[in-house]
């Protein structure tokens, strides 16, 4: 009878023991849960492409999709704190003084690629700060690029490469300007039979550049003609910038 009273205290004892431990490991976790506020963020206005280095007025600015982006919790010196995600543009975070930082989660040579910081907001224990992110324009350029058909008469299987990225017909490629805001391409193609040119060379061209301004569509026009000792001309594009003269001989 002693034995099993000493293992029912022995089991009660044990018990409270545990539970000390588990309000011991708790207890931070909800201070923790008591230094922090929320912030609401509001949907981040952006602004579209705009054409050849022009500014677009208010109907050029649209509201863009929290989800589009990923976002970044930084102090007062810009420093990076910790990334954020909202549910419902809600988050919780710690009570503080920072800014957030919105960035596209696309990749910057495949679509609009956008990134911007709030104002410095201060946000205390228990309470709640409105929060806005504007986008303003996209940091990268858009290329359009169009064949024409004076091109396209002389040669096949053609591209333009810009970056890691190439078009094979009309289309559209994204690009950041490097740091003396240009961008680079080259221009491949292969001499049609009967056309009497030559193929542009494995590597393509020698680089060409377009001077651009960030959040602009430039149209890249490719021409060609046939002109004295068959040279080829590339050129006479109507975009803004730069567009370098290539020329290009029989090897007979």
């Amino acid at each position: 009878m002693k034995s099993t009273t000493y293992s029912i205290k022995v089991l009660l004892l044990l018990t409270t023991v545990m539970l000390a431990a588990c309000d011991v490991e708790e207890f931070p976790l909800m201070e923790e849960r008591a230094q922090t506020g929320r912030i609401v963020l509001s949907v981040p206005e952006i602004q579209l492409y705009t054409e050849g280095g022009t500014r677009g007025e208010g109907d050029n600015v649209v509201n863009g999709n929290i989800g589009d982006y990923t976002y970044t919790l930084n102090d007062e010196a810009g420093n990076f704190i910790q990334d954020v995600t909202f549910e419902n543009g809600v988050a919780i975070i710690p009570a503080g003084k920072y800014t957030l930082t919105a960035t596209s989660i696309t990749a910057q040579d495949e679509a609009p690629w956008y990134q911007g910081t709030s104002d410095e907001f201060t946000l205390t224990v228990g309470g709640s700060e409105s929060v806005s992110i504007d986008l303003d324009k996209p940091k990268n350029v858009e290329i359009v690029v169009t064949f024409d058909d004076t091109f396209t008469a002389l040669y096949t299987n053609y591209s333009v490469t810009i970056g890691s990225k190439s078009v094979y017909a009309n289309g559209n490629l994204y690009a950041m300007p490097d740091s003396e805001g240009k961008v680079s391409y080259t221009i491949k193609g292969t001499a049609r039979q009967g056309s009497h040119v030559t193929d542009i060379p494995a590597e393509g061209t020698p680089p060409g550049t377009i001077s651009v301004v960030a959040g602009t569509s430039y149209s890249l026009n490719i021409t060609a003609k046939a002109i004295d000792d068959l040279r080829i001309d590339f050129g006479d594009g109507p975009h803004s910038g730069e567009f370098d003269t290539k020329e290009y001989r029989p090897l007979n």
